[in-house]
């Protein structure tokens, strides 16, 4: 019964744990580099001139409501109702609205092209970009939790580098020098992502641990009597 109690708080815990499932659909045809890989084991820390030749893409927080305004560089709809632009060609996506997080990162190398093109699908909205290294910072908020993002300068996009948006798609053209191109890319609430929910969320499949618990225990004392009442 103890295993079978230690064992249902295990899965509990697991499921807790649990990445969030792929809201990254599909990067298209991979021009100029190497490969377009979708990861779920991101390189940590992230490294300063990786020089692979590689885009790498990954799923951050997914469907989270906004506490506070979140600045972005470029922003799907700018007549958005929950979007605002501000100084230095800056938006805002409107606190209390729910966003999911990607990040990409390119870096050319090992005799690759210096640009690399592609379309990235994804499963909903494609809201905005953040390319700018302070917005990038300030965003990390929205990272995986024990990444470690370093956080160095110059990490951000080329203002030349293209993205187009196009629904739930983006067709990207990027060219990178050192350190290399990364970015965080904001859509919106992905039916295929999981919503940040506190460790409490367990609590059903451990009732169910205790409930078994208990049906255990009554079975053992009315082995013992009759008259026992569970």
């Amino acid at each position: 019964m103890r295993t079978l109690v230690l064992s249902l708080a295990a899965v509990a815990a697991s499921l807790v744990a649990a990445p969030a499932q792929a809201t990254f659909v599909s990067l298209g045809t991979c021009n100029g580099a190497f490969a377009c890989t979708i990861t779920t084991t991101p390189p940590n820390p992230i490294k300063e001139d990786p020089d692979d030749g590689v885009l790498l893409a990954w799923n951050e927080v997914q469907n989270l409501v906004l506490t506070q305004d979140l600045r972005v560089d470029r922003v799907f709809d700018e007549n958005a109702s929950f979007v605002q632009a501000v100084s230095g060609g800056d938006f805002l996506i409107k606190a209390g609205t729910i966003v999911s997080s990607h990040y990409l990162q390119w870096d050319p190398g090992n005799g690759s092209s210096s640009s690399v093109s592609t379309t990235i699908s994804l499963d909903s909205q494609v809201f905005a970009f953040i390319t700018a290294d302070s917005n990038l910072f300030n965003s990390d908020f929205l990272g995986l939790p024990g990444l470690d993002y370093a956080d160095f300068g110059l990490r951000g996009l080329e203002s030349g580098d293209k993205t187009e948006f196009n629904g739930a798609n983006v067709d990207i053209d990027w060219t990178a020098s050192s350190p290399g191109d990364w970015t965080r890319l904001i859509t919106a609430f992905s039916p295929g992502g999981v919503t940040p929910v506190p460790v409490p969320a367990a609590a059903p499949l451990l009732g169910l641990g205790l409930a078994a618990l208990g049906l255990f225990g009554c079975r053992g004392r009315r082995r013992k009597s009759v008259s026992a009442k569970c």
